[in-house]
């Protein structure tokens, strides 16, 4: 995907009523002269230019702490943010671009991360005044067997796919593009425009979104946590460092700590979905894979033709490994479908739309060079839009490979 680079001016957010001679209850760290976040100029209701998002908000906490101006470097955050902001030093200054990122994983990966600020989880939102009710995915499904066919709308590789394909749905969904082309549009969209318009009935968003836009709408909307994903499902989200930078994440621990009541009214206004009554995700674990005789289930044999379309240019043919990528059989010993999902794919299933032939093509292109994505063939189902199940078939496959069960030849399939 084509970043735009128009995003490099700075934006100083002065905090009101505070002056820089009023005493700090926390010293800036040596050297330091601001708070210089690194964030989206369009992504309510996280951040803005106007300072209207709660990101906005809290960063104003910590400068109002530390007695310092909050200055921004805008970027959209999508493929690159990490590398073109706070990793990215200023050729002209010497210094980085900026030094922290906002609503990032509370999890160590591409940042060091604070402690959590927000929890949230997938939510459904809908009109009110239809006729009907929705508490859980299920009672689409008994909608449907009424007579009633609601069109459901939801982002290519939502978690909500897999529920609905399994409550045979498939046919009522659309499926939205997360990124655009244009940066200052982002998913608030089909809620305000798709759900608003009556283009569909019900929309599946992350928790932010589905409880923030349905409130920039005159129409009257019910935003439900999904909270029968189960724990599992809640994700944490905080500041990020860079991985040097403990002094800096310590420090910023210490301000969250304090003002964490102030931060929780913050985050209070911007309707956050309930996580009240998440189900805990306790239960009897399911064999990941079924391998018998040298035959696979129709699962792990959908996560072989998934990995041997497009997952190989990086890792190899026999997912040992190569200079680009690490060998993920080894990589996989002790790991979780769970974690799989959340981490491990979370680079190119989530940052790269790899269903879409023109953006998985330019991805090729860039990590094994023009021969190798010229001679790329695409999978027989490469049209098809439910990708984010057979994200599950990929593990799938990975883990029988990975534990052993299964060779590096081509499977064949278990015939019921």
């Amino acid at each position: 995907m084509t970043i735009t680079r128009v995003f490099s001016y700075l934006f100083v957010g002065l905090i009101s009523s505070i002056t820089m001679a009023q005493a700090a209850d926390f010293e800036p760290l040596p050297g330091q002269t601001a708070v210089r976040v690194c964030a989206d100029a369009f992504n309510l209701p996280y951040s803005n230019k106007e300072l209207e998002g709660f990101d906005n908000k809290i960063a104003a906490i910590v400068g109002e702490e530390l007695g310092l101006p909050v200055e921004y470097y805008w970027f959209p955050q999508r493929i690159g943010f990490s590398r073109n902001t706070i990793k990215k030093v200023d050729p002209e200054t010497g210094k980085f671009l900026c030094d922290v990122a906002m609503s990032i994983p509370a999890e160590r990966g591409m940042y060091l991360p604070t402690k959590p600020y927000f929890s949230s989880i997938d939510s459904m939102v809908y009109r009110k005044g239809e006729g009907y009710e929705l508490h859980e995915i299920a009672d689409i499904a008994k909608l449907k067997a009424q007579g009633k066919k609601l069109k459901i709308g939801l982002f290519d590789r939502a978690l909500a796919t897999e529920f609905l394909i399994k409550d045979g749905l498939e046919d009522q969904i659309e499926y939205f593009q997360m990124m655009t082309g244009d940066a200052r549009v982002n998913s608030g969209r089909i809620i305000t425009e798709a759900l608003a318009s009556g283009d569909i009935d019900v929309a599946f968003a992350w928790g932010p979104i589905a409880g923030f836009y349905p409130t920039q709408t005159d129409v009257a909307m019910t935003t439900v946590p999904l909270n029968e994903y189960g724990s599992h499902y809640v994700f944490n989200f905080g500041m990020g460092v860079r991985q040097q930078d403990t002094a800096w994440r310590d420090l910023l621990d210490k301000i969250l700590e304090k003002r964490k009541d102030d931060i929780a009214a913050i985050i209070a206004k911007y309707n956050m979905p309930s996580l009240a009554n998440v189900k805990s995700s306790a239960h009897t674990k399911k064999a990941a894979y079924t391998v018998e005789d040298g035959k696979v289930d129709s699962k792990t044999y959908a996560g072989w033709r998934l990995f041997n379309s497009t997952c190989f240019v990086c890792h190899g043919q026999n997912a040992t490994g190569t200079d680009i990528a690490p060998n993920l059989l080894t990589r996989l010993e002790g790991v979780s479908e769970f974690k799989f999902r959340k981490t491990m794919l979370h680079r190119y299933f989530g940052k790269v739309n790899l269903d879409d032939p023109a953006r998985r093509q330019n991805f090729l292109n860039e990590v094994a060079g023009e021969k190798a994505a010229a001679e790329f063939k695409m999978p027989t189902w490469s049209d098809e839009p439910n990708i984010r199940p057979h994200i599950s078939d990929l593990y799938a496959y990975l883990k029988a490979r990975s534990d052993g069960a299964l060779g590096e030849d081509a499977p064949e399939q278990i015939k019921k």
